[in-house]
């Protein structure tokens, strides 16, 4: 029986890559022929396409597509953000804006992925949810599509906050009213700056305009969600919407680990921050002071984007550009993280708890979903060396913190989330 042609469409970014590979990769291993459309960053940090990625993409053998860049760059165009009212976005909701500042791709996207269907039909596409444009051209080709999610369920329901503020579950009626203020603040968002650019694209492809910008995803077969219900529990969403957990990659190194992960009798504390710059090198300088004046050792994964040169380390602490966190986790005591989905739900995985300090996206939502397990502490991006210490202390010395990450690594220790999201994906692909 011939199986189904897939066409996949990623782009280059930082956490969503490791989420979405190993998805691709085993349907690929399931004999699926894949194609792959891979485009540049769509955020402010527009990152090039990598060869790396696109190394790893052929080697699941299937052809990689680089999605050309308009002349005019989408984040160049006129006009600027409109916000809720004059431009104005709520501190707490400047990442519902950055998201609806990505939408101004939805355009471009959709013409290149119905440019692609055209010349060489697929059977069903499979996109990064940031890629809207993607959902509109398969729903112009009426080809069924599969979105997904790579962060907290971002689409404002009842019953939960809404996404971006890093709010904590709502108590009482003041808690419920803040979350219908916060849902019509991100509505609002999306309507004014991102439903115009995916009403443009739908309109070019002889589609009817939306009244909601998330309704582009009520036509996807399924919209997969690359979180456990038990990290970010459901509520009143989408029938086509499924909570699958989050893939975690085989990253154990079969290298020799560096010395601070020898257990010489001190707690071991992993440090991981973004792989993308987001301006955390201060913070960085403040959490080595914090770990220089505490009984422990720590081994701090830099990644590309900070270079060891410009830091200074004290005894206690090793800095390594990367080292896979698979290999030191059994081994830590606690992570301190911007909270970027993957590294939290590795920590959680192996029982780790978490000092958390988020600076952009989805990393205050995830945080706030640490402090609802009990499994972590928060604190602002400005934290200085003195009040780090005082959380990693706590972290350390109070076991109710490692008690309740343990607690949550026992719930998904059966689960295979990268098996759940191709049973997803195949249960699409069989009603074809």
């Amino acid at each position: 029986m011939r199986r189904s042609r897939l066409l996949v469409a990623m782009f280059q970014g930082g956490g969503n890559v490791p989420l979405l590979l190993p998805i691709v990769t085993r349907l690929a291993t399931l004999g699926y022929p894949v194609r792959y459309m891979v485009g540049a960053g769509v955020r402010s940090s527009r990152l090039p396409i990598s060869e790396h990625l696109c190394r790893s993409l052929r080697a699941t053998g299937g052809d990689v597509i680089s999605v050309r860049e308009p002349e005019i760059h989408p984040l160049d165009v006129a006009p600027g953000t409109r916000g809720v009212v004059a431009g104005w976005v709520p501190k707490s909701f400047r990442a519902v804006a950055a998201e609806a500042l990505a939408a101004r791709w939805i355009p471009h996207w959709a013409h290149e992925v119905a440019s692609v269907l055209a010349q060489d039909p697929a059977d069903a596409l499979i996109a990064d949810f940031v890629l809207v444009g993607a959902l509109v051209a398969a729903e112009s080709a009426r080809v069924p599509s599969v979105a997904l999610v790579h962060t907290v369920y971002p689409r404002p329901v009842r019953g939960r906050p809404p996404y971006g503020p890093g709010w904590q579950p709502a108590v009482g009626i003041v808690g419920h009213l803040r979350d219908a203020v916060g849902a019509f603040v991100s509505n609002r968002i999306q309507g004014r700056d991102a439903l115009p650019c995916l009403n443009l694209a739908r309109s070019r492809l002889g589609l009817r305009p939306l009244r909601c910008y998330f309704e582009q995803f009520d036509g996807a077969s399924r919209v997969v969600v690359l979180t456990s219900p038990k990290f970010d529990p459901p509520a009143g969403f989408p029938l086509n919407v499924r909570f699958v957990g989050t893939p975690l990659g085989e990253d154990v190194s079969p290298s020799p680990l560096p010395t601070a992960c020898q257990n010489d009798g001190r707690p071991l504390v992993l440090v991981s921050l973004s792989t993308l710059d987001q301006g955390q090198a201060t913070l960085m300088e403040s959490i080595l002071v914090a770990l220089g004046s505490l009984p422990v050792r720590a081994l701090v994964t830099l990644g590309p984007a900070l270079a060891a040169a410009r830091f200074t380390a004290p005894p206690n602490v090793m800095l390594e550009t990367f080292v896979p966190h698979g290999s030191v986790l059994p081994r830590a005591t606690a992570v301190i993280t911007q909270c970027g989905l993957g590294t939290v739900m590795k920590a959680l995985a192996h029982g780790v708890p978490l000092v958390c300090i988020p600076l952009v996206g989805d990393q205050a939502d995830n945080a706030a979903r640490i402090e609802a397990l009990g499994a972590g502490v928060r604190l602002p991006s400005d934290a200085d060396p003195s009040r780090i210490r005082k959380a990693i202390e706590q972290v350390l010395t109070d076991r109710r913190f490692r008690t309740a990450a343990q607690r949550f690594a026992d719930a998904v220790a059966g689960e295979d989330p990268v098996q759940a999201a191709v049973d997803e994906i195949q249960s699409v692909l069989v009603s074809l």
